[in-house]
Parts: structure tokens; sequence; C-alpha cells
């Protein structure tokens, strides 16, 4: 290979693989007899990619699982073949695919490593100045008199690499195989593979673990549904995915506080530039025990009505009720009218909700109203929530009082644009905190959470913080009377139930005072120090709490583990920091 030339070339590469409805298809494609189209559909794994290696360069394929990493190595590798497009590799290939292939299990380390490098034609001095060698590296001792067999996948991931390194590649390609090892193993793997470029080799490095990435590499390639959407220079391209992986995290998050099924809320997401989503529900998350009896639904803008959902049909060109008897509080009723209504009570829908929601004109409108028919009231205030797709939560935009006064043929109707001009700063902070019944609730106070967010910084509702920077929570309540000195508790758990961090307001100076009606508390992190993970987090609003007893105190209302948190690194960081990143000041003595 000439100095002009690049390691690897690849222009317009393209690979299809059919997904078959069942082996019996699977088997007859291979045998190259013909298969129906309808017993299989094309899955399109990458879609014209072009990419240029220079020969020494260390690179990072990056990309969520299934955007084409593995696919494009083991094309480059020559396991598989293109369907269309050009592909270059000018040196010798050494790939490290996945655990379990290039060993046989029966034979020992030893015999693997010399029947591996006999398949590369090397000598018999060769082989053993080699064996010396991948001893040393691995740190395998008596286990290479062993069968493979009786490997960890860490210690089978150290054999692999060290006898795939051990003369030098001209080409190393290494994907994922070196996670199954510890962080010790995978420190001496990389400073091996910056030993290699600098004797000229090219490495084509794949890892999630981007602090692995950082150490090693010095350009990323970042693939997503088989396309390249960026490459170049690491830190840009690492900082770019990682901020599209938190926002996909966000959105997978905010899914649940929708506070509808997956694929109901993919839907709104998905085309939230024309819907409306919007829920009725009772004041402290809950569905009234009396039903809320509702008619024909109409929506509009300032020139008139635009659409109605009939009371006899849920769904009317596409805006609709969103019936779901396991999860939603919709249910059908008959009236005294010709024509039944929609109830909205505690019908046992897992989410204490009834949503519907308004498809519009794919024109401009403006001053959006609905309106609904009201045939019976319930003996509690109900809130008409609009879900603001920007902020990603429900705001409040009206209320059905529990008043005697409504009679068949009444209606009520709100607008759903507000002022914010109206509203004070902590109100409109507020409404950004969405009210969601969560699964596991304990507690039958006089004071209910009716709502609770995390928000970075900026003010942002987030399920993802990043460590050491400023963050704040804040406690949407509903007390139905007056409520003296509740006391409310954040508590953060990793996955195996450890207790992360609990902050409990009266140790931290925090009296609530006496609470009526709805109302919202605000915590402050200045800054988080809880270290990079995934949590659950629990609140509650206890009646009265002892810091010295460890038996836990009655309580008006709590949430057990159910709001997800994920603690990011700060930008730039590799190191592991651990459960907390703790500030510290640091002097030299003299």
């Amino acid at each position: 290979m000439t100095t002009s030339e690049p390691a690897i070339f690849i222009e317009g590469l393209t690979k299809r693989f059919k997904r078959f409805s069942s082996p019996g298809w699977q088997a007859l494609d291979a045998l190259g007899i013909p298969v129906p189209a309808s017993r299989y559909d094309t899955f399109q794994a990458l879609d014209d990619v072009s990419v240029r290696i220079r020969s020494g360069e260390r690179v990072a394929l990056i990309g969520r699982n299934g955007a084409g990493k593995s696919t494009l190595l083991r094309i480059i590798s020559g396991q598989m073949r293109s369907d269309c497009g050009t592909v270059k590799v000018n040196g010798e290939v050494q790939a490290l695919m996945e655990l379990g292939t290039g060993f046989h299990p029966d034979f020992t380390g030893v015999q693997n490593i010399h029947s591996a490098l006999a398949l590369q034609g090397k000598s018999t001095t060769e082989t053993a100045i080699a064996l010396e060698d991948i001893r040393e590296f691995t740190e395998l001792d008596d286990f290479l008199q062993r069968p493979v067999k009786e490997y960890s996948s860490g210690m089978y991931a150290r054999l692999a690499f060290a006898v795939a390194t051990c003369i030098s590649p001209e080409i190393l390609i290494v994907d994922e195989v070196l996670g199954a090892g510890d962080a010790y193993f995978m420190g001496k793997c990389i400073q091996r593979m910056k030993t290699l470029t600098g004797q000229g080799a090219t490495i084509l490095f794949v890892s999630h673990d981007m602090s692995s990435v950082q150490m090693l590499c010095d350009r990323a390639i970042w693939l997503e549904a088989g396309h390249v959407r960026d490459d170049g220079n690491l830190l840009r391209v690492t900082k770019a995915y990682l901020s599209s992986v938190r926002e996909d995290e966000e959105q997978r998050l905010r899914i649940r506080t929708m506070s509808l099924t997956r694929q109901q809320a993919k839907s709104v997401l998905s085309t939230c530039s024309t819907y409306s989503l919007l829920r009725l529900i009772g004041d402290g998350s809950i569905a009234p025990r009396t039903a809320l009896i509702v008619g024909d639904i109409s929506y509009g803008d300032l020139n008139g009505e635009l659409g109605r959902i009939s009371s006899d049909s849920p769904d009317s060109n596409g805006s609709a009720l969103i019936v779901d008897p396991e999860f939603m509080n919709w249910k059908i009723e008959p009236s005294s009218r010709s024509r039944p209504g929609w109830a909205f009570s505690d019908f046992g829908g897992k989410y204490a909700h009834a949503p519907l929601q308004i498809v519009w004109p794919d024109r401009a409108v403006n001053q959006r109203w609905i309106e609904f028919e009201i045939i019976q009231r319930a003996e509690i205030p109900v809130n008409i929530d609009c879900f603001d797709a920007e902020k990603n939560t429900y705001r409040t935009i009206g209320r059905i009082l529990p008043t005697n006064t409504g009679s068949e043929g009444s209606t009520a109707r709100f607008q759903l644009t507000d002022s914010p001009a109206q509203k004070s700063a902590d109100e409109l902070l507020l409404e950004t905190v969405q009210a969601i019944p969560p699964e596991d609730r304990y507690g039958k106070g006089q004071v209910r959470i009716s709502g609770f967010a995390f928000f970075d910084e900026s003010g942002k509702a987030r399920h993802t913080l990043i460590s050491g920077l400023p963050a704040f929570a804040i406690f949407r309540y509903f007390a139905s009377e007056a409520v003296t000195e509740a006391v409310p508790v954040i508590a953060v758990y990793r996955p195996d139930g450890t207790c992360a961090m609990q902050v409990i307001s009266t140790l931290c100076g925090y009296h609530s005072g006496t609470l009526t009606g709805e109302g919202g508390i605000r915590v402050d992190f200045n800054p988080l120090n809880l270290g990079p993970g995934d949590y659950l987090v629990s609140v509650a609003m206890f009646k009265e709490l002892n810091p010295t007893s460890a038996a836990e105190p009655p309580a008006h209302d709590l949430h057990d583990r159910f709001y997800a948190l994920k603690i990011l690194p700060p930008p730039g960081i590799g190191v592991e920091i651990g459960i907390v990143n703790q500030q510290a000041e640091w002097h030299t003595l003299t």
C-alpha cells in the first residue's frame, strides 16, 4: 500500500437483508429456490455509506444498536458481501467481532494460539515468540493449559485480543468484545492499540463506552439507521451523539408522563404540529366518584367550528376520545336523551384521566378552542389539561366545576392558548409539572402530590441531568383541607435498591407551614452532586418525620420509586466519578 492510498475506501455502500416469516422460507432462499415476496420483508442495514480512512488512524464507529455498525465491519473484514457500492481494503485485517468465534472450545488456550497463528502462516519461531507475548499480556497463566470452554467471557476476550494483536496487524477491527473485560484489561488493550497505530496500523473501534472511545480514538464516525450522520473530530461528533442520545432518552422517559400507552404517545408526539392532546382529570390527579358525563365535543378557532366528536361515536375525522378500558377512564353511559354520553369517572383505568385528541386543519388556526356539552357534573372540580409538545408536559386550560346549575344542553368552552403575561414566573413553572398517577402510591392524607419533575439550570423539565451542574425539582400538590407542617422528601435509588441520596426538607431547614388548595414546592441543588447512572426516585409528603427513628413515618402521599432519572457525566469527563460527585477545594501546603 502506498502512502497516498487510504487503508479503507468505501463509496455508495448498500446492504439489505431479507427477513423471512419462518425458517423454512429462509432455507429455501439459501438453496436458491424463489420465495414469494409475501413471505419476507426487506431491512435496509446500510444505505449509501461513503467513508475514507487513512493508514494509522484510530477511528471510533459509534451509534445505537441496530444502526449498521457490525454490518459495516463485517463487510470491511470480508465476512459479508455488500449489495452494491465500492469497498477497497488495503492491508491485512484482524477482526474481533464477537465472543465465541475463532477458537475451538475443547482446545486449550495454548492449542488455540498455535492453531490461530498457523492459519495466519506464522512459522514455529514466530509462534513461540508470540506465545510468550500472549502469556505475558493476558496474565492467564495456568488457564492457558485449560480448555477454552472453561473460560469466562472476560478471559476469552483477553485471549482473543492478545492473539489478534501479538503480530502487528495492518488493520485491526474491534467490535464491542472488549466490553467483557475489566477496566484494568481495557486500559492495557487501549495502550496496545495506541502502540500499534504508532507502528502504522489502522484501528476501527466500536464501543458504547464513550470514555474508552475518548481514550483511544481521535476521529468518530456516527452511524444512524444505516446512514453516516456525522464524521469528524472525536469530541465534536461524540458530543453531538451523546446529545442525541440524551434527547431520545428524554422522549422515552417522557412518554410515560403523557399517561398514555406507548403507541398512543408515539402517535401524538410524531404529529404534535397538527394534533392537540387533551385530558379530563380531577383535582389531585384522581378520577371523580360521580361521573362527569359529556355529550358532543366541538372544536374550532376564531372563524368558527372546525369539527365535532359526536357523543354516539368516539372518533370523528381523526379527532377522537382515546378509549382503553385497561388504561383510561372513559365509559359510554346511557342518558335521558336519545343518544348516550361519555362518562369520566373512576372506572379502574390504570391512569386516572380521560384523554382525547383533536386533529387541526393543515393550515394556520388562531385562537383555538374546545367546547364540551355537559350532561352531568362530577362531585369534584375536573381540570381540562392540554399537552404542551414543546415542554413535554400537561398544562391546565380550564375547569368544570361541581355546581348544580348545569343541566342537559349546557356547555363549557376553553381556549387552548394562554397569555403568559397574566401569570407569574412561578405559576408558569408550576404548570410544567405534569400531574401523573403513579402505579405504587401509598397514603390517604389530606394533601396529595399531583405532580413532580426535575429541571435543569435553564428551567427546562428533564429526566436526564448532568452531574455537577445546578438543577432543581418541583412538587405540585393539592390539599383538600388545610394541612400544617407536612414534610416533603425526595429519595433517589439505584436500580438494585440502594438508596443513593435522600433529601429531607426539615433537615435542610425548610418548613412547609400550612398548605391549602393547589400549590408547589421547589427544591434547589446547587450543584447536583449525584454521580452518573440510572436512578429511580420516590417522593413523599409525610405527616411527620422523626430523623432519629428508622421506622417509616405515616404519609399523606408517597409515590414509591416511580420517577425515572438519568444522570450524565460532565462533558469531556471519561473517568468514573462514582455515586457521589463530591466537590472539593485543593490547596498546596507550604
